[in-house]
């Protein structure tokens, strides 16, 4: 189902309010993202000393694992048209690292934990626990619990296999197994989940602030659904960095401090670092280079400077020489920003409050 809401809406003995299921890659990497931006805004939130107690807790699984980071991988140099290296098992590494703290966790099935399939053992080490189920061979075991003694067990019973929590010996389990369809019945006897969730809605507790941090700490913020508009306007961040040396661009120590990574391409960066770094300019290969500008020169027309602009159109057309990820991102955390007009998108600035506000801003931080 377009909106990932469980079977198929057509047939209502298959849908099961509550639970929504991704089949497209580009919409399994959505509703990765949407997770991630769910458990950072409550980690954002609770940081400021808010509750988050009445929020619910939920949970991401991820079936036949190999196969999605196989095609994630493809359809991001692929069909997603990105340029750069893909960072959703970084994605996947942080959410498993704060996600039982902020009752966001994740059941992932797959065929062999084998470590290239999760990029190291780092992440495949924050899982608290294993289950092993059906057939085992001895690379199977060996991958999953490590070199300790496999116990036998028959296979031909279902949920027969083996648990064992992360550093201790595995022992012989019957997992609780009924078909899916009594599995559905009894889902239909709890409470519905809000409308919006079975509609494929993002969770409303997600703000545009957490959207924007979430993208600039970790380029996940883009991919959220229904938060496409604040990119709409973006200027192409991987293009081609000698084309890139044309434009107006200068970006302050400060710009970096607030939160802009290299996965949102600043300052006229040829970047080779990986993704999660938040600052590789002293990463060999990764060389910074800067275009200093006169601030008045970036628009002489009168007419121009007389009108209200957006942010994005004060970037892309030179009034201040930043990206808009750095422009919205200075917003957000610096109490000089001017004010504007309107709200959010709709905000609208005189070219003059803006380079005012720049200049001052590029003054302080000398």
């Amino acid at each position: 189902h377009p909106n990932g809401i469980a079977g198929d809406p057509t047939r209502l003995s298959r849908t099961v309010s509550g639970v929504r299921i991704h089949t497209r890659i580009e919409d399994a990497i959505r509703a990765l993202a949407e997770f991630f931006a769910s458990a950072t805004a409550i980690a954002l939130m609770q940081q400021e000393g808010m509750s988050t107690k009445h929020l619910p807790a939920r949970v991401l699984i991820i079936d036949e694992f190999g196969s999605f980071a196989g095609g994630a991988k493809q359809w991001w140099a692929g069909p997603s048209g990105q340029k750069k290296q893909s960072p959703i098992t970084f994605w996947l590494h942080v959410a498993l690292m704060q996600g039982r703290a902020l009752e966001h966790r994740i059941v992932l099935g797959a065929h062999q934990m084998s470590l290239t399939l999760f990029g190291g053992s780092d992440a495949r080490d924050l899982f608290s626990g294993r289950i092993l189920t059906g057939t085992c061979s001895a690379q199977k075991w060996i991958t999953t619990y490590g070199h300790v003694k496999k116990p036998a067990w028959d296979a031909n019973v279902k949920g027969r296999g083996t648990y064992g929590p992360l550093g201790e010996r595995p022992e012989l389990v019957q997992i609780a197994y009924i078909p899916q369809e009594e599995a559905n019945t009894r889902l239909r006897e709890l409470p519905e989940a809000p409308g919006r969730f079975d509609a494929g809605h993002c969770a409303p507790w997600i703000t545009e602030e957490h959207i924007l941090e979430v993208e600039s700490s970790y380029g996940a913020g883009r991919w959220v659904l229904g938060w496409d508009h604040l990119f709409d306007d973006d200027a192409d961040t991987d293009s081609d960095p000698e084309q890139a040396a044309n434009t107006l661009t200068m970006l302050t120590e400060s710009d970096q401090i607030a939160g802009v990574t290299d996965h949102v391409t600043v300052a006229l960066a040829k970047l080779t670092g990986h993704p999660s770094r938040t600052d590789d300019r002293d990463t060999p290969g990764s060389v910074t280079e800067n275009v200093m500008v006169p601030l008045a020169a970036a628009n002489t027309d009168s007419n121009v400077q007389a009108r209200r602009i957006t942010l994005p159109e004060a970037c892309r057309t030179g009034v201040i020489p930043l990206k808009p990820d750095a422009a919205r991102a200075a917003r957000m955390r610096d109490p000089e920003f001017p004010k504007g007009q309107g709200e959010r998108r709709d905000q609208t600035y005189t070219p003059e409050e803006l380079q005012d506000w720049h200049r001052n801003r590029t003054a302080a931080s000398q």
